[in-house]
């Protein structure tokens, strides 16, 4: 395989890291910047002196494609999840939910670990206790938790070797437009997505985030037959064939609820349409790097429709990060765990946990509340109106806060105000 000059440089910065004593490193490449295939030559490499390894993908959905991935990378390996036939081969393509249920664990000598900023889960601390003395390679593009946490409990070195910013310069992923609203909206959007995809898309081929079922539905409704919908509900054969359908032409836009996330992008698509909230930093990132490959097309220019003005919050989709194994650039939430309480018999259940339906009366639990959808003049965004202007507001607020003995409440307050969002750091 022929690698480009900063995946040949991560490798070598990861053996490093290695031949340094660390046992678990972070490799941090952007969405699109290719870490498969980056992580498809480590493996090669550990292979080719007799190791045993481990593919860890946390979405069921994602095993598959990871396979067909890796295979077309020149690597023999086989699929570890319910449902599949097992495969005597060095490397394994594990679903994690599969692997954790099972007593037996395949031998492994190196555990890579796909989208690493879901190691805060309890399972993936319990698979690394099964190999305490594996190697292990965290691969993501947003290395922090989506409550702003960083990850120096789950590795011990981060190595970070191109950035967004780079890879636009080399021709690598597509630069980006943003338009949004004048502010961050707090629980609303400044226009519906259909209105926006019309008046800011162009008619280009764009893929709608929403935050709810209902929400997607009602965009594509409102857009025509040229659109489609899913979801996690969607029959996997049904999914698939409507990606191949935008992938034709067919179709041009695909709405979706919280599956287009992770694990898909595609190079045709030129908008992407934020119509939810948004407020976690790895989810914001990761979602506008569903559009931007060029697929060859070095003339390609994407677009965010941000509808919710998380660009305000979050920054540019570009902006230079410093990511840190021990400091976290997303805004922090509360540990309280999130709990869903049942409107027919009133049992409360682990929102992350709950499944579709109630386990004390079997009634479905209530969807979501729908975004308002409260109309804003969208404009372009740029970083001088976001980044430059947040941090010159904290400041000044923070010297009135000095001056009159306030509280730094009142700075907290005052810039929410401005903004829609408690700073970060206060």
């Amino acid at each position: 395989m022929q690698l480009r000059d900063y995946q040949i440089r991560a490798i070598d910065l990861v053996r490093g890291e290695y031949r340094r004593g660390r046992r678990a490193v972070l490799l941090v490449l952007p969405t699109g910047a290719g870490k498969t295939a980056t992580a498809s030559q480590l493996i090669a490499w550990a292979v080719a002196r007799g190791r045993r390894c481990l593919f860890l993908v946390h979405r069921r959905e994602i095993v598959l494609d990871t396979h067909r991935r890796l295979v077309a990378a020149g690597v023999a390996c086989g699929v570890v999840m319910s449902g599949e036939a097992s495969v005597d081969a060095p490397v394994q393509v594990c679903s994690v939910q599969t692997l954790t249920a099972r007593e037996q664990h395949p031998p492994a000598d190196l555990l890579i670990w796909d989208e690493a900023h879901h190691c805060a889960a309890d399972t993936y601390r319990e698979i690394r206790a099964q190999y305490p003395a594996a190697w292990h390679l965290g691969l993501t593009a947003t290395p922090e938790r989506s409550d702003g946490a960083p990850l120096g409990d789950a590795f011990e070195a981060l190595v970070a070797p191109i950035s967004v910013a780079e890879l636009v310069e080399a021709g690598h992923l597509a630069p980006i437009d943003v338009v949004a609203p004048p502010t961050r909206l707090q629980s609303a959007i400044g226009a519906t997505p259909a209105d926006a995809w019309r008046e800011h898309g162009g008619g280009r081929p764009a893929v709608i985030f929403t935050g709810t079922i209902a929400e997607s539905k009602d965009a594509v409704a409102a857009i025509g037959e040229r659109a489609a919908h899913i979801d996690g509900s969607t029959p996997r054969r049904e999914r698939d064939e409507i990606l191949r359908r935008f992938e034709r032409g067919d179709l041009d836009v695909v709405s979706n609820c919280s599956v287009l996330t992770e694990g898909w992008d595609s190079a045709r698509a030129e908008v992407c349409v934020l119509a939810r909230g948004c407020g976690s930093l790895p989810v914001y990132l990761q979602t506008i790097g569903r559009v931007r490959r060029t697929g060859g097309n070095a003339a390609k220019r994407c677009l965010l429709l941000d509808l919710a003005g998380a660009a305000h919050e979050h920054g540019m989709p570009d902006e230079d990060r410093e990511w840190s194994l021990t400091e976290g650039q997303a805004k922090r939430r509360s540990d309280r765990e999130a709990l869903s309480t049942c409107l027919h018999c009133g049992a409360v259940s682990r929102y992350a946990s709950r499944g579709a339906r109630c386990r004390r009366c079997g009634q479905p639990w209530p969807e979501a509340e729908r975004v308002e959808v409260r109309r804003q003049q969208l404009a372009a965004v740029v970083a001088s109106s976001t980044r430059r202007e947040r941090e010159a507001e904290l400041e000044r607020l923070r010297q009135i806060a000095r001056q009159r003995a306030y509280k730094l409440a009142w700075v907290g307050v005052k810039f929410k105000e401005k903004f829609g969002y408690w700073p970060r750091g206060l």
